[in-house]
């Protein structure tokens, strides 16, 4: 038997399958490729999150149908560099600890059940909050090619209706999630989106963050975030169309959002650091957003320390600290900034 020095040499050894999500800002798929490179030390985590990179793994036997009970699942939080790669004592403390209580035998319902009593008190483990927790078991019925929830139904035939303002109290999250994975038999309801309660709105929000949408999707979100006066409700629009192919609408309108008013409140920042931070490669984008930032030290120094943990960000952030048209606010902001990091 090869030698198991990690858990993707583990997994390669199991009596079934696996796969592997971030569940850090989002929740999207990482490919066993990129998490082997990681464990390796091979690579930085591609999507970090304060500082640690946010995991969830689906187990399941190889046929299928013998998944119907209860998969196994882990959620696990492996500690990251300077570097934003893995500190690799935290994982070998976790692998010796799973093998000397199961071994290798991880999708037995039995032992999985023991391991996920001691996984309670293991420092890795965390448990995610409930949307993200609700999309996670969306995508795994999907992989499992198990049915959607009992809330699935009554939330298509609201998203459907034009009664959008009636009756919506009751749908559930799960629901919204299960709506919200399987987006692709769902394409034309874009005229609903202007009509959303806000509370509807929030809820289907926070599941499509992790779909990429369609262009008329898409537009009608960006569309209801630009006619709103409201903040929140410009992050919830924001969180939807994050993952939209059509980046150069959701471009614009940050570009629009950053350069026509001050930002006064955090939400908005984070949001962009948080779901967006992919469109900061983008130089101007990522100039605007640090002047946004500039304006309150604390959620400079807090947004911009995120954001050097993000290996593809990292040079566009330190080019745009000396770039000559930074203006004198966030001169000032820098040098703060490095006089705090040096203290």
């Amino acid at each position: 038997m090869q030698a198991i020095e990690s858990l993707s040499d583990l997994f390669k050894q199991l009596q079934g399958q696996y796969r592997i999500y971030d569940m850090g800002c989002r929740l999207s798929k990482l490919s066993s490729a990129d998490f082997q490179a990681f464990e390796a030390g091979q690579k930085a985590y591609p999507l970090p999150w304060l500082r640690h990179a946010w995991v969830g793994i689906l187990l399941w036997p190889q046929a299928k149908q013998q998944a119907q009970a209860t998969p196994t699942i882990w959620f696990l939080k492996f500690p990251l560099d300077e570097r934003g790669q893995l500190i690799q004592a935290a994982r070998d403390e976790f692998l010796n600890q799973l093998l000397e209580t199961i071994g290798t035998n991880m999708v037995d319902q039995q032992a999985s059940s023991e391991w996920a009593e001691q996984l309670k008190h293991s420092n890795l483990a965390f448990t995610p909050e409930q949307a993200r927790m609700a999309a996670f078991h969306a995508h795994a019925s999907l992989v499992l090619e198990q049915p959607a929830s009992s809330y699935y139904s009554a939330v298509s035939q609201y998203m459907g209706s034009k009664q959008l303002d009636q009756n919506w109290q009751s749908l559930g999250l799960q629901g919204f999630a299960d709506f919200a994975a399987r987006l692709q038999t769902h394409t034309d309801w874009h005229q609903q989106v202007a009509q959303l309660p806000a509370p509807v709105l929030e809820t289907l929000a926070v599941q499509l963050e992790n779909q990429p949408l369609n262009h008329k999707l898409a537009k009608a979100f960006i569309e209801r975030g630009q006619l709103s006066s409201i903040e929140a409700e410009k992050v919830t629009c924001l969180r939807a169309v994050s993952q939209t192919p059509d980046a150069s609408s959701r471009q614009q309108w940050l570009a629009q959002l950053m350069a026509s008013e001050v930002i006064t409140g955090v939400e908005v920042l984070a949001t962009i650091t948080s779901k967006c931070s992919h469109d900061l490669l983008d130089p101007q984008l990522m100039a605007l957003f640090l002047h946004q930032c500039a304006h309150d030290q604390g959620i400079f120094n807090g947004l911009v320390q995120e954001l050097m943990y993000r290996p593809k960000l990292r040079g566009v952030v330190l080019a745009a600290f000396r770039a000559p048209e930074r203006s004198p606010q966030l001169i000032q902001a820098i040098g703060a900034l490095m006089g705090q990091s040096q203290s």
